[in-house]
């Protein structure tokens, strides 16, 4: 007969169980609409008239919410706990969706797509601070290589939903709002964590793709990469277990030093240019889950909210920073600027690592 320890640690095992499965669930239905809603506003707003600042302004409000709110969002995980935070993030979310439809143009959704960004950083935030809670030192690679992959499926698969439902008239804003809404749902049965402290349509886009096929081609070439993120972050995760996250993290900068320099050299060769936009793509998102599992290894449970909080700040930072770094380096230095802009920027990490003090 087993003893009481040996069923409450039986009964915890299988609770924590549950909550990694809804988190990742809710993880996957946040990544779609992170591939569905950007899409979907830019056609929309462009077959409306909105000039490309307009619409440019619209996706790109969402990430200065983040950072704006970013210095409420540890107290309100700490008082809200992990569950609720990321239930009220994906419900405000979902109500946001509803109710665009009813406010088209850039001034109704330039407000919606603000509360959006507010809503998601919550439970962006609050997901990882979860799965931190949820993973052991042995298994927090793993764990955190399995949510950038479901993630990152999400993602890759919001194009794919915004196809089907077009983007005219209500239909595509009710699917996706449904969506998001279905995925949260296991989240009613999950435990909180314990906490250290406290159609035309398709035929509307076969020619597009007929029009503009150098266009469609840079989509395949995007969607080649992102794959990369699906497919290696499982494995990047388990080599962090094993080996040690400094060393995962100097293969990663590694390779993402020399794959852009590369890609100018096999762009060519389809069986060489594939293979490379894969592996790089998925190591280059490897800086991000390895910083993860380093926070969790890093500070204690009472500290995951400020400091998570702090990561993501600087990585929606990075987005904002980077694509203008980026473009600069195009304009001043063709054909190689943005080549040598992407191979630069590991490079930093690399020197960061070497001086690192060896623990």
């Amino acid at each position: 007969m087993p003893s009481r320890a040996t069923t409450d640690q039986s009964l915890r095992v299988r609770a924590n169980a549950l909550s990694l499965a809804a988190v990742l669930s809710a993880s996957f239905g946040v990544g779609l609409i992170f591939g569905f809603q950007p899409p979907l506003i830019a056609l929309v707003l462009e077959r409306g008239g909105a000039s490309s600042f307009e619409i440019g302004a619209v996706s790109s409000v969402s990430t200065v919410a983040i950072m704006l709110c970013s210095p409420l969002y540890p107290s309100a995980i700490r008082r809200l706990g992990s569950r609720r935070a990321v239930i009220l993030g994906i419900a405000v979310s979902t109500v946001v969706l509803f109710v665009m439809p009813l406010l088209p143009g850039f001034q109704g959704w330039f407000v919606l797509r603000f509360v959006t960004g507010c809503s998601l950083g919550l439970e962006w935030i609050a997901s990882e601070i979860w799965l931190n809670r949820l993973a052991t030192d042995q298994t927090r690679g793993t764990v955190m290589g399995t949510y950038a992959t479901v993630f990152a499926a999400g993602v890759m698969s919001g194009p794919l939903l915004l196809q089907l439902t077009g983007t005219s008239g209500w239909r595509p804003f009710v699917v996706g709002a449904v969506c998001l809404a279905l995925t949260a749902l296991p989240l009613l049965a999950a435990r909180d964590p314990e906490a250290g402290d406290a159609t035309g349509d398709r035929l509307q886009w076969l020619r597009i793709a007929r029009a503009a096929p150098i266009v469609m081609l840079a989509a395949l070439i995007v969607t080649v990469f992102l794959a990369g993120n699906v497919i290696l972050q499982l494995p990047i995760g388990r080599l962090g277990d094993r080996l040690g996250r400094y060393r995962v993290l100097a293969l990663c900068a590694a390779v993402c030093v020399i794959g852009p320099i590369l890609l100018s050299a096999v762009m060519g060769v389809p069986w060489l240019v594939w293979p490379l936009l894969l592996l790089w793509g998925g190591t280059m998102y490897g800086f991000y889950t390895q910083g993860i599992a380093l926070l969790g290894e890093s500070y204690p449970h009472a500290e995951l909210a400020d400091a998570n909080t702090v990561y993501v700040v600087v990585y929606c930072a990075g987005g904002i920073v980077g694509p203008i770094l980026g473009g600069l380096a195009m304009d001043n230095w063709s054909p190689n600027g943005l080549l040598v802009f992407l191979s630069a920027a590991p490079i930093l990490l690399a020197a960061a690592l070497l001086r690192r003090p060896v623990r």
